[in-house]
């Protein structure tokens, strides 16, 4: 374009010298003829004038010619850049994305209308003088577990910055009569630029590199399980790596009833200070292991109780490599104020009824695994779990829940990368403070198709 504005500049500058000389060529002959004819000097020179008004205004038109010429060379850029440009999602040229998640069916037969519809749920399990009155057999299918989500990483000064959105269908609301559609939830959504990670995640406290292998989505008995908001640093060193985070704060406590037969959980209310959490990894070349230590308020402040305790609890970890890809798995923790923590759904402590004091009391869960490979796509773990509770009975009733046991043995075959399919046997036990119990059989059946 540049060369042919130069080019349309030329031809202007030489047509106007055309017309001007040929002006002063037609004025010089009409002088010369107007003197011989009598025509005055005054003539002559109106004559130039009025040449001169002709090519200032033929100058003029083509101004306005070359401006046009300009606005319409910009709008077809416009245009062609338009239709050059791609539709659809754009990122930033330093950026990437992934869409991950699977689709997953679940059937489960149980051998009592029990447990937990979806998953195994601790104090789901009915006691044994409670199942005269309940179903002898229950059987469902469903796709809950489903999940879907998103994750962009971007190279910046301060190192990758990465954010994650995850969601699954175990949220409220579902209708199994018609559609068998499912509530959406968020699992996870947070922002993490280098070492700092800020948003929901599974909780510090807990190691997913210690889970164990199961098709059941609820887990052990005694097993961690807990996603929510933090602010977390994580610092890498040499084997391994430290962990540091305030959580969110969420607590409730077991209480008598007021007639004295039974209990019931009470929302401590507004908390006042975060879980504190601190966690070190060791990579050593040989298995995984972790410690991890936390620091509790629980306080409750309501229109009855206002008081407050320090609790703590902690967890240690490890991942031990057998015969090739073969591998023990050991999880135990302990702790005053482990509660919503742990799988068992525990209260966070007791309220004294008479003194309107807050109590807390010693928990424990633990679990041991061991997954083994019979060929590279086909593997096999059994798992073993408790969980229990020191209940004071100065605090709650003897029908508290006191312990809780799981065993989950499974096989899972994949045929290609990317596909699950296996079985799971599961029993489960539940006892109450006054020893009465119960448990049940469970056979699970599921099939998950990640992408």
């Amino acid at each position: 374009m540049r060369k042919a504005n130069w080019g349309w500049k030329k031809t202007r500058a030489i047509f106007a010298a055309v017309v001007i000389s040929s002006a002063c060529v037609g004025a010089a002959s009409t002088a010369i003829a107007g003197t011989r004819g009598g025509e005055s000097i005054e003539d002559m020179k109106a004559m130039i004038e009025q040449l001169k008004q002709t090519v200032q205004t033929l100058e003029q038109k083509m101004a306005v010619m070359e401006e046009n010429q300009a606005e319409t060379s910009k709008t077809v850029k416009e245009v062609a850049s338009k239709k050059a440009a791609p539709s659809g999602l754009q990122l930033p040229s330093n950026t990437t994305m992934k869409i991950y998640g699977y689709a997953k069916m679940d059937a489960i037969y149980t051998d009592t209308d029990g447990g937990g519809k979806y998953a195994y749920t601790p104090s789901a399990v009915p006691l044994d003088k409670e199942q005269d009155s309940l179903a002898d057999n229950s059987f469902i299918m469903h796709a809950r577990q489903t999940r879907l989500g998103f994750a962009t990483s971007t190279d910046t000064d301060y190192g990758k910055f990465n954010i994650k959105i995850e969601t699954d269908f175990y949220g409220a609301g579902g209708n199994e009569r018609f559609s068998n559609s499912y509530g959406l939830r968020l699992r996870r959504a947070y922002g993490e630029l280098g070492n700092l990670r800020i948003g929901q995640d599974w909780s510090t406290f807990i190691d997913l590199a210690a889970y164990t292998d199961t098709i059941d989505f609820g887990g052990p008995a005694g097993s961690l399980f807990i996603r929510q908001a933090m602010i977390r640093w994580t610092q890498p060193f040499s084997g391994g790596s430290a962990m540091f985070a305030i959580e969110n704060p969420e607590n409730t406590f077991l209480v008598k009833d007021a007639d004295g037969t039974g209990n019931h959980s009470v929302n401590g209310g507004q908390n006042v200070f975060p879980d504190i959490i601190a966690r070190v990894n060791l990579d050593p070349g040989f298995g995984h292991y972790s410690l991890v230590g936390m620091l509790r308020d629980l306080s409750i402040d309501t229109a009855e109780y206002d008081d407050s305790q320090l609790g703590y609890a902690f967890s240690a970890n490890a991942v031990i490599p057998t015969f090739g890809k073969d591998s023990v798995t050991l999880e135990f923790n302990y702790g005053n104020a482990i509660g919503r923590y742990l799988n068992a759904g525990w209260d966070d402590g007791f309220l004294n009824p008479v003194t309107h004091e807050v109590e807390t009391s010693d928990q424990y869960g633990f679990v041991v695994g061991y997954q083994h490979f019979w060929l590279d796509n086909l593997r096999s773990s059994v798992i073993y779990s408790m969980a229990d509770r020191d209940n004071d009975m100065n605090y709650v009733t003897n029908t508290a829940d006191d312990q809780y046991q799981s065993v989950h043995a499974n096989l899972i075959w994949s045929p290609v990368p990317r596909i699950n399919m296996g079985i799971e046997y599961i029993w489960a036990y539940r006892e109450i403070e006054n020893g009465e119990d119960g448990d049940l059989n469970r056979i699970q059946a599921g099939f998950q198709y990640k992408f």
